[in-house]
């Protein structure tokens, strides 16, 4: 076992163990709202559209759908470490309650079309992005079964061209086997003429 598998194997031992789910989504959360903050950051709302807050739900909303469909149920990775990129690091990087918040805010300071758009963009693109996410667990897993079929193919093609060369060697060996007999029969018709009056078979027959 070489240092890379035995590090993989201990890795996968320390994942399954039950306190194993705690430390993970600490770590992941503290990565998710770190994201969120730097998003934040890069797209001030500054009193007007709050885009960050939209954006991060709609990638979270694709993630998530990626998360539980496909590394979930494909991948084959510890039940704790799915679980924490699920709830630790997209649900701390997705954001309900400052959706909440800024549509309260919008409706404090009478921007009724602010609100009403904001609430409308959330659910239509929020919704939007997990069917999207869904098509592309799909998607995934078409190219996984071709990828799949396509190695079942070549292992059957391997198979099959063993089997012919092993048929080919059978027959060069029967051929040059005939030859062989062929060639010691044509001496000892040389070496004794009378042994032309039999046949090689009736000579095998003979023996």
């Amino acid at each position: 076992m070489t240092a890379q598998t035995h590090t993989a194997a201990r890795a996968q031992k320390l994942l399954r163990r039950k306190g194993a789910l705690t430390p993970l989504i600490l770590v992941m959360g503290f990565i998710g709202a770190s994201l969120r903050y730097l998003l934040e950051c890069a797209l001030p709302a500054n009193g007007g559209f709050p885009a960050a807050t939209l954006v991060i739900n709609i990638f979270g909303c694709f993630v998530l759908e990626l998360v539980n469909q496909y590394v979930g149920r494909r991948m084959h990775l510890p039940g704790a470490l799915v679980k924490s990129l699920g709830v630790g690091l997209v649900g701390a990087f997705t954001t309900i309650s400052a959706f909440s918040t800024e549509c309260l805010a919008f409706l404090r300071a009478g921007e009724v079309g602010l609100w009403a758009a904001y609430i409308a963009a959330t659910l239509a693109t929020t919704f939007l992005a997990s069917l999207a996410g869904h098509a592309a667990c799909r998607g995934l897993d078409a190219r996984r079964l071709a990828r799949i079929e396509r190695r079942r193919e070549a292992i059957h093609r391997a198979h099959a061209a063993r089997r012919a060369r092993a048929m080919r060697e059978a027959d060069r060996a029967k051929s040059q086997a005939r030859s062989a007999f062929a060639q010691e029969w044509g001496r000892r018709c040389e070496d004794n003429p009378t042994a032309e009056d039999s046949s090689p078979e009736d000579e095998g027959g003979k023996r």
